[in-house]
């Protein structure tokens, strides 16, 4: 008899945190054929974002309820990164030497700062070590529970770009507030993340994605143009195999394969994206890349790996 061959989908989607569930849908809203593995990931903890206006448009589109909160005059800051180095909340913390240190930030040579990837050594050189300790690192810690370094670009998209145009990291803050005022406001998902993921869900089943609880992935690479064959153990404990013409996994599994022999479509989602914010963007530029290889292109070229942040 003829050996069965294997369901195929366009796009495998190995993870379950709401970034990746973003840009599953991103595929299926066009028209590709999506599968949702679904592992029980570490989620993003936060329940509350900066950048306000990337987390509400998404939580508007969904119907998700938020509350934005926005920040008195004077006071606006994106992680601790101050707009006024004279502020009263500045002053609070740091008193008169420490705000003049900040605005020093000011005075300073225009340098490149926005090939600078470390948060924690670009607020040290341009504000000072104090206001890195005092302002910045406890907001890194409140939000989002990170008590290490993280990438600039990942965490604050647009802040090394305007800070470099500008040639400070306080008037960089000012510029990205000119450009879109709802970078400094806060938004809480009402009824928390569980809400969120609900809502992503929801609308995977509307445009037909299958979903999968697993608890073991294997991925199988082929060559170049194959397609990727991907293993997994679902909660009831039966093992299934299909194939994918590219994947969103997680950056571990990705690390698993050398260079040379990167499957087709690989891309890396990280499970410890810093922020939802960063995370949402970088997963519809993937959902983005995705597409553009597997509908523009007749031999599927790889995309990625690309990293969600972290």
């Amino acid at each position: 008899m003829p050996k069965k061959s294997l369901e195929r989908f366009d796009v495998a989607v190995v993870s379950s945190n709401p970034a990746a569930l973003v840009a599953a849908w991103e595929c299926a809203r066009i028209g590709l054929r999506v599968v949702v593995l679904e592992l029980p990931d570490s989620p993003l903890c936060e329940t509350q974002s900066n950048a306000g206006g990337i987390v509400g448009a998404l939580c508007a589109d969904l119907g998700v309820s938020t509350t934005a909160h926005t920040p008195e005059p004077g006071t606006e800051n994106i992680y601790g990164i101050p707009a006024n180095p004279f502020s009263v909340a500045v002053r609070d913390v740091l008193g008169w030497r420490g705000a003049w240190r900040i605005y020093l930030d000011r005075l300073m040579p225009i340098m490149s700062v926005g090939n600078e990837r470390s948060l924690l050594r670009l607020v040290r050189r341009r504000l000072g070590a104090r206001a890195l300790r005092l302002l910045v690192q406890p907001r890194l810690v409140s939000d989002l529970g990170l008590t290490g370094d993280v990438d600039v670009v990942d965490l604050i998209p647009g802040l090394g770009e305007a800070t470099t145009r500008v040639g400070s990291l306080t008037l960089g803050v000012i510029e990205m507030m000119a450009a879109d005022p709802t970078v400094v406001q806060a938004v809480t998902v009402d009824d928390g993340m569980q809400a969120l993921w609900a809502a992503l869900r929801e609308r995977l089943d509307y445009f037909a994605v299958t979903r999968h609880g697993v608890t073991e992935v294997a991925v199988t690479a082929g060559k170049p143009a194959d397609d990727v064959m991907v293993t997994f153990t679902a909660t009831d404990g039966r093992s299934t195999a299909l194939t994918a013409g590219s994947l969103l996994a997680t950056r571990e599994m990705t690390e698993e394969f050398s260079t040379h022999l990167l499957p087709t479509g690989i891309v890396g989602i990280h499970n410890r994206a810093p922020s939802l914010s960063a995370a949402i963007v970088a997963s519809r530029q993937v959902a983005a890349q995705v597409r553009q290889a597997l509908l523009s292109h007749a031999e599927k070229p790889p995309v990625g790996p690309v990293d969600l942040g972290g």
